[in-house]
């Protein structure tokens, strides 16, 4: 069997520029090269529910009648999940606000930034046989995008969409990175919603939290 290198794309944000539309878009990519064997660690989580973040933060569907605290321990496990598994990850974040209302502009720095990243980091890419990319449909401007971009090594691409976030626990943290990368967005610019605001109490704590163990799987 040769070597293949598992991609999960998630993004937090929307594509629209109507009133109550987000001003960050991000895409997640989280890389787990398949020769490293994650079961053990996911057998740890198999008794959890579906770790969506933005309902966690949100207390939306399965968190609804969830306190702050008992949302913070599935945040909590999310940190711990992410911590033991040997993945990495690389965010590509945007204001939107310099897109002149155009999704097609979304769309166009997108495939430019990940197709220069690819092309950064081509030795790594190449020594792959395969490269499985793991993609819900969520978004259509996501899914050109990473359909344009990874051309440059379409040989090698296996293109898994339409799969779901309930199968597949890589999907989830990517979700949690995407989700992360916005609220630090946020914080920045002193735009927190109120449940944003209840979870993450402070930019310091969210920092040392949050932050400071993403830093630590960054794609360089």
């Amino acid at each position: 069997m040769g070597k293949s290198l598992n991609v999960f794309c998630d993004e937090s944000g929307d594509t629209g520029f109507d009133n109550g539309a987000s001003k960050y878009y991000v895409v997640s990519l989280v890389f787990h090269d398949n020769r490293f064997d994650i079961s053990n660690q996911l057998n740890k989580f198999k008794h959890d529910p579906v770790f969506h973040t933005g309902p966690i933060i949100r207390r939306e569907d399965t968190f609804k009648n969830m306190s702050v605290i008992e949302r913070k321990h599935y945040l909590n496990k999310l940190v711990i999940l992410y911590s033991i598994l040997p993945i990495t990850h690389k965010e590509f974040i945007y204001k939107k606000k310099g897109f002149n209302e155009n999704e097609s502009h979304i769309l166009f720095s997108l495939v430019k930034d990940i197709s220069f990243f690819l092309n950064a980091n081509i030795e790594y890419f190449m020594q792959f046989d395969a490269i499985k990319i793991y993609y819900d449909n969520g978004q259509q401007i996501v899914f050109h995008a990473l359909v344009d971009a990874f051309n440059l090594l379409k040989h090698k691409i296996i293109l898994k969409n339409n799969v779901r976030q309930e199968k597949y626990r890589l999907l989830q943290i990517a979700d949690f990175i995407s989700s992360l990368k916005l609220v630090e967005m946020k914080f920045a610019n002193g735009e927190l919603s109120k449940s944003e605001q209840r979870m993450f109490e402070n930019k310091s704590d969210f920092k040392r939290t949050y932050l400071r163990l993403l830093s630590k799987k960054e794609f360089k």
